[in-house]
């Protein structure tokens, strides 16, 4: 069960086709709400009734764009990882996200709450029936479209391709993939940082004109161990002197970088000293 929650997924992280998602979703949703007129809409009469029903499918369009913006903030911090747990969760989010304004919707313009006695009991009981009579049913139909849509317009990340991490920095250009086992630590001075890595038996860097809290947001798994460095910590061999003065000892090199005090207890239990 595990390994099948784990299986990666295809995901649009483009704004193009997260557009072009919610554009064809909400168009769909919007036949439904007119052919089919489910959240009790065949006593509805208004003419302007096929507009007003299309407005559930620019609520579902608007929402779902939102949603997707979202899901780009998760899919980068998870390395761009998409996988069917996310892609679970992410539907969900989705549905309850929609729920507040599509129920208000349905009450303003079908129940016609504004011209009548408002009790808050008797909407948020409604509400409740209409997220399992009405709602869930109609996302269960939009699902197929939902999944067939995010893979006919997503990516999926090689194994390879999740292996490396991208740098980059404020100037244009600054980018540069680097696998993750090469990357050995990152020092900052002023508005620059160094990015140290080995490179066929070599310890190589490059500069970048960017923040060390930038880094990290693009490499998680690096481990601040001083106000000024970053390290991967699976690259250390060992903690060498004591908290007021400790440095750390890379695997197969003459390399160390300081340890400071305010780090010194966590990196240390991380090492299993």
């Amino acid at each position: 069960m595990i390994k099948i929650l784990n299986k990666q997924l295809y995901f649009s992280s483009k704004l193009k086709s997260q557009i072009g998602i919610a554009i064809i979703l909400g168009f769909i949703l919007a036949l439904v709400m007119v052919l089919l007129k489910p959240f009790d809409t065949n006593g509805f009469d208004h003419s302007h009734k096929n507009l007003i029903l299309s407005g559930f499918g620019l609520l579902f369009s608007i929402f779902y764009l939102i949603s997707s913006r979202l899901e780009n903030l998760w899919y980068k911090k998870k390395n761009k990882n998409w996988t069917l747990k996310y892609e679970i969760f992410a539907f969900v989010f989705l549905v309850i996200l929609l729920f507040v304004p599509v129920h208000f919707y349905n009450q303003i313009f079908l129940n016609n709450i504004l011209n009548r006695e408002f009790h808050i009991y008797e909407y948020v009981g409604h509400g409740i029936w209409f997220l399992y009579q009405s709602m869930i049913p109609i996302m269960i139909i939009i699902l197929p479209f939902y999944i067939y849509l995010r893979n006919r317009f997503g990516e999926l990340i090689s194994e390879e391709d999740l292996d490396r991490i991208e740098f980059s920095g404020i100037n244009k250009g600054e980018k540069e993939l680097i696998r993750r086992d090469e990357i050995l630590y990152v020092q900052a001075s002023e508005n620059y940082v160094d990015i140290f890595y080995n490179k066929e038996n070599d310890v190589c860097h490059l500069t970048f004109r960017n923040t060390l809290k930038a880094i990290k947001n693009q490499a998680p798994f690096l481990r601040r161990c001083h106000r000024s460095y970053l390290v991967n910590l699976s690259k250390i061999k060992r903690i060498q002197g004591n908290s007021q003065n400790a440095e750390l000892v890379f695997h197969n090199s003459e390399l160390r970088i300081p340890l400071s005090y305010t780090y010194y207890k966590s990196v240390k239990i991380s090492l299993g000293d």
